[in-house]
């Protein structure tokens, strides 16, 4: 909490989704109020817009340190290699699927659709993104009774927030400036 009091106090905006206003709601920049237990309804909706409408994915994080490249089989099951079980992804530069951390690895695929070994693999990321396109942001307005507004403004300013590609130097080492955040408390 004073933490995000003192980001608040640098300027941060503080927007609070919970169905009641929570004395944290009634101090928040913004209160939407959601119908309680559809959380995972607007989760899928913002991440429509962000995703698939926006596109708006921070690509080499993604590829780096998520198992969105993981190859995920038509039963579900990553791709696993034969020898050691370790997940496998699409190396793209090398036009083959290889054991996700193995020296030299090229650039992983995160979209698209492969074969190895007869059988059609997809990267993960895929997977969820082709779900992600099936999803109605109207009918999840529907379910949560967020407006269809409220939704897109909220995802398209939470990944402007996030500023994607930027950096900052912190003791001689470049890292990833994500200057947005997203906190659970109770229900999910």
């Amino acid at each position: 909490a004073h933490k995000m009091a003192d980001a608040r106090a640098r300027g941060a905006r503080l927007v609070v989704i919970d169905p009641f206003c929570t004395n944290t709601a009634a101090k928040a920049d913004e209160w939407v109020p959601i119908r309680p237990g559809t959380d995972g309804a607007l989760a899928l909706a913002l991440l429509k817009v962000m995703v698939v409408e926006l596109g708006r994915v921070d690509v080499p994080f993604v590829k780096k340190s998520s198992n969105a490249p993981y190859l995920v089989c038509e039963d579900g099951q990553y791709l696993r290699d034969a020898q050691t079980g370790r997940p496998m992804i699409w190396d793209a530069a090398a036009g083959c699927a290889r054991v996700f951390d193995a020296p030299g690895l090229g650039d992983p695929a995160i979209e698209g659709s492969y074969t190895h070994g007869g059988a059609v693999v997809r990267p993960a990321f895929q997977l969820l993104k082709s779900h992600l396109e099936k999803i109605s942001v109207e009918e999840m307005a529907e379910v949560t009774t967020v407006p269809v507004a409220t939704i897109r403004r909220l995802a398209a300013e939470v990944s402007e927030a996030a500023r994607i590609g930027s950096t900052i130097e912190i003791d001689g080492h470049c890292l990833p400036l994500r200057p947005a955040a997203i906190h659970f408390k109770r229900g999910s």
